[in-house]
């Protein structure tokens, strides 16, 4: 679980966003970046030479910040960026002295190169892919302020699940898998007017030394089937925090290493609703790509991201 806080960030004229800033990153050095340039927004791989050669071509944006952020972008592939609310960040919560680099082509192409202690068990680090989705326009308009061309009398609220009829992410990353390394690729998402209730919900796709109930909390339920792939759901003890584990090939209590599909996250968020584990009225405020990392055996490691999307529809 991370704490974060709410700041305004102004995407426009007459708008304003709240973006999220982690509480334990503050003061770190200054990003340094290269131009960010169309090249760039239009990269295709993240292949260690094509990195070095699009690095020295200045298309990248690269730091090593604890609080390093890229961006923002305006990324087609995702429904809901505007060029003022996407971002990708080194995002070195619990680790000030932050020993990792992140170098970003765009949000769908991206790797972090991160040095964790060896053994170590508890999340240091979540460099991140993140997407607001903050400015939901009400009044019976049923879409994004971004989408309305006269602007929106009422924008600035969070997404209501109840009024999405697809939430969808497709991504393609790798993640060490050996002995040493502790980490797992997931989605980080945080809702809002969800008292009594989860506030943040995890959902694991590919894990790496991470797969028991001291790092995903106890089970709540039997694993269910949505859109084809068995979950697990799974409550941190103590905590307001929710995890989805997609299940390897043993079933419950296994840990799957898909490091390529999609993930229907409107399907978990209704089934959620639906069982008694989010409020009906619950919206979405934010939602990231991201991997948290524990360990990487104490020598550094790459952790990339070669395509990434996230497809809204209002219902």
């Amino acid at each position: 679980m991370r704490v974060r806080i709410r700041t305004s960030v102004k995407v426009g004229p007459g708008v304003v966003l709240l973006a999220f800033a982690l509480t334990a990153c503050s003061g770190g050095p200054a990003t340094t970046r290269a131009a960010v340039t169309a090249s760039a927004a239009a990269a295709s791989t993240t292949t260690p030479q094509a990195i070095a050669a699009r690095a020295a071509a200045g298309t990248l944006c690269v730091t090593s910040s604890p609080s390093g952020n890229c961006g923002p972008y305006h990324y087609a592939a995702d429904t809901n960026s505007n060029g003022y609310d996407t971002y990708v960040g080194n995002n070195c919560w619990a680790d000030p002295s932050c020993v990792q680099t992140l170098t970003v082509a765009n949000p769908g192409h991206w790797q972090v190169t991160a040095t964790q202690p060896a053994g170590n068990g508890s999340v240091r680090v979540a460099p991140e892919v993140q997407q607001l989705m903050n400015d939901w326009c009400s009044n019976g308009r049923n879409t994004w302020s971004n989408f309305v061309l006269n602007g929106c009398p009422n924008a600035g609220g969070d997404t209501p699940i109840s009024a999405l009829s697809e939430l969808t992410s497709r991504y393609a990353e790798s993640t060490p898998h050996n002995s040493r390394t502790i980490a797992q690729w997931a989605w980080d998402d945080w809702l809002s007017n969800d008292a009594g209730y989860a506030n943040e919900v995890m959902v694991w796709v590919d894990v790496s030394g991470r797969c028991n109930p001291g790092s995903f909390g106890n089970q709540v339920h039997a694993p269910v089937t949505i859109a084809g792939q068995q979950w697990t759901p799974h409550r941190y003890p103590n905590s307001t925090e929710f995890i989805w584990t997609l299940d390897g090939p043993s079933g419950a209590g296994s840990c799957a290493q898909q490091a390529s599909g999609s993930v229907n996250l409107l399907a978990l968020f209704k089934w959620m609703q639906a069982n008694g584990f989010a409020a009906h009225g619950a919206a979405i405020s934010l939602i990231d790509g991201t991997w948290e990392i524990c360990s990487t055996g104490g020598i550094p490691e790459t952790f990339r991201v070669s395509s990434y999307s996230l497809t809204a529809k209002a219902a």
